[in-house]
């Protein structure tokens, strides 16, 4: 199959990174082509579980079509749609495409479909989405992400809350860098307020956590309880007690602290982010994913043991840039 995915427009390469990670839990052969933010992805791969998956995109289509702007009306008269009424939307990716461009691709998209199909557009049998970037992009719409509900998670919506958390979009995303399935096993062992947990746990992993700040295992597991989500253990723990978990972990996503010395105990955060790799590698499976945020290159070096499958800076304001770190064990 061959899907076609609306990325968000931040942090883009972190996002189809993001994308592509969970398309090779299913297929590690998963080929793509990229166009700005429309991603074409083939494999053998469920578009459901995009739809359900990812944090930063916006839609997922079953890819009919791409062609040049001029080519458009040939490959609509090609094409077969679902049922016997649609739609058409389009999305314009960029500003390569004006207002205008989008609505007088939609309606002249139906105008040539209407020959063959009857237009609904309150509850149609399918839907032809569109994406304009460089070229013109055509699939039958699958599902479009629900960002409503990773804004309904956002920090100060929860029952405990800590200014420096990620945003659930960026925690998703962090924990589908980690490749981990329904299922498995995932450890975040600077767990804070319990977001990254929290988003392993919507999509199915068995979670394990803790930090080491009573205050914040406690309200942590208040938030998981909150959105229903029951870990195999949430614990005051320093970092180097996780190592006990010898090869048992399938996957680790992590955004540890960056330098506050309320948060690392006044410990140097080189040491601590050296303890912290050392403990992960113990505890990871062989073959398993680290993800972590880090607040400046130089620390991807403390990562001896691992190896580097990836790096997306992400700006979260105007001082701070985080790291998105992927490693394999």
């Amino acid at each position: 199959m061959r899907c076609l995915i609306e990325l968000s427009g931040e942090c883009l390469d972190l996002a189809t990174a993001e994308a592509l990670s969970v398309c090779s839990i299913a297929d590690k052969a998963v080929r793509s082509e990229s166009d700005g933010r429309a991603l074409l992805v083939t494999g053998n791969i469920d578009p459901k579980i995009l739809v359900s998956r990812l944090g930063l995109a916006w839609s997922v289509s079953q890819h009919l079509f791409s062609c040049k702007p001029g080519e458009i009306d040939s490959r609509l008269d090609e094409i077969a749609l679902p049922g016997n009424t649609f739609r058409v939307r389009t999305s314009r990716l960029g500003s390569r495409h004006s207002p205008n461009d989008g609505v007088g691709l939609a309606k002249h998209a139906g105008e040539i479909l209407s020959a063959r199909y009857r237009v609904d557009l309150e509850n149609p049998d399918s839907e032809l989405r569109i994406l304009m970037a460089n070229e013109i992009h055509a699939g039958i719409l699958t599902g479009e992400i629900d960002r409503s509900s990773f804004e309904a998670r956002k920090p100060e919506n929860r029952p405990f809350n800590h200014p420096i958390s990620l945003h659930p979009k960026l925690a998703r995303a962090l924990v589908n860098l980690t490749r981990a399935g329904d299922g498995q096993i995932l450890l975040d062992p600077f767990c804070g307020t319990g977001g990254v947990l929290l988003e392993a746990g919507l999509i199915g992993c068995q979670t394990l956590g803790g930090d080491i700040d009573e205050r914040m295992v406690e309200g942590a597991a208040k938030n998981l309880r909150h959105f229903s989500i029951r870990p195999i253990e949430i614990r005051k723990a320093d970092i180097s007690e996780w190592s006990e978990n010898q090869g048992r972990v399938d996957a680790i996503a992590t955004d540890p602290p960056y330098g506050r010395s309320a948060t690392t105990a006044k410990e140097p955060i080189g040491a601590l982010y050296a303890r912290a790799f050392s403990a992960c590698h113990d505890a990871l499976r062989e073959g398993g994913r680290l993800a972590i945020a880090l607040p400046a290159e130089k620390h991807v070096g403390l990562a001896k043991d691992f190896r580097l499958e990836g790096m997306y800076p992400v700006r979260v304001h105007r001082s701070l840039t985080r790291y998105f770190c992927v490693f394999s064990k």
